[in-house]
């Protein structure tokens, strides 16, 4: 009974999901993303790094002939005569996956932190979250900036660097939503029919403020996004040459006023779009696990 119920809910919000074309077209955006990713680092042979000294500047140009195939550099070349197109491919899979790796580790830490100092009234746990609710007051990049030049300049320091700059903000929210569920009746009800602390959270608590735990992450990994490519930008999460999107723009501001501006703008719409995307996502699942908990 309790699996048909979870199949009809299943459904019900894919068919609310599917109503809001924006969303539903954000989400196969992001499904394609992937997809292009993960097939041309699959199928196709690329190599950021090599640099073709006869084709600099190269313009993007996309042709096919069934005797040679797809046209070489389809995205043009850099000032190095690297390959665009490999470049973004490579970057983007670092500046996700390590913005994905930090969302994940903060969301869980901040989780941890945010469900046990709610749930038990211990004098260690409260201090431990007005500590690190304290540290909010950083913006967050600005506090995984300071965290970055310590351990210095790698992607994953910046994804260290990111997580614990965004813990903070992930144990506030669950800190409040956990106390904000803790004073309602069905609560007090299980808690009087003999449940533990630790059942009630399973049981009754956490399937209750799931949906709101899942847009926030969503919000995290986008914020993520963000800090990534600004560290960047700043020289502060790629090594040398090491192919990400916020460096890829940093790398080359200066062919901006040479006209090729591909160079920069391929790297920048590939952030813009998926930010925008992901976002455009996360206010459309609020929206039909709203519609559909009415």
């Amino acid at each position: 009974m309790s699996e048909e119920k979870d199949t009809s809910r299943g459904q019900g919000f894919i068919q609310v999901l599917h109503s809001n074309w924006m969303a539903w077209y954000a989400m196969w955006f992001l499904v394609a993303y992937f997809l292009l990713v993960a097939g041309s680092m699959a199928f196709i042979d690329l190599n950021p790094y090599d640099q073709q000294t006869m084709d600099f500047f190269r313009p993007p140009r996309i042709s096919f002939s069934f005797s040679q195939g797809l046209s070489k550099f389809i995205l043009g070349t850099d000032d190095l005569g690297r390959d665009v197109y490999a470049r973004l491919i490579y970057g983007a899979r670092n500046t996700f996956l390590y913005a994905l790796a930090a969302a994940v580790i903060s969301s869980l830490a901040g989780g941890l932190v945010g469900f046990l100092s709610a749930l038990y009234s211990s004098r260690l746990l409260n201090i431990i979250r007005i500590l690190v609710s304290s540290v909010r007051s950083y913006t967050p990049v600005i506090l995984a900036f300071a965290i970055i030049t310590v351990l210095g300049p790698s992607l994953k320091n910046a994804a260290v660097a990111i997580a614990v700059s965004l813990i903070p903000r992930f144990t506030l929210i669950c800190h409040e939503i956990t106390t904000s569920e803790m004073k309602k009746e069905y609560i007090r009800a299980v808690m009087l029919d003999g449940a533990g602390t630790l059942a009630m959270f399973r049981l009754s608590l956490f399937p209750n403020i799931r949906d709101v735990l899942i847009i926030q992450f969503t919000k995290h990994f986008s914020m993520a996004i963000l800090d990534l490519t600004a560290l960047g930008f700043l020289g502060l999460s790629a090594e040398a040459q090491e192919p990400e999107l916020g460096s890829m723009i940093a790398e080359n501001m200066d062919m901006l006023y040479t006209g090729n501006y591909w160079i920069i703008a391929i790297p920048g719409v590939a952030i813009i779009s998926f930010v925008i995307a992901i976002n455009i996502l996360s206010d459309g699942i609020r929206n039909a696990l709203h519609r559909e908990n009415l």
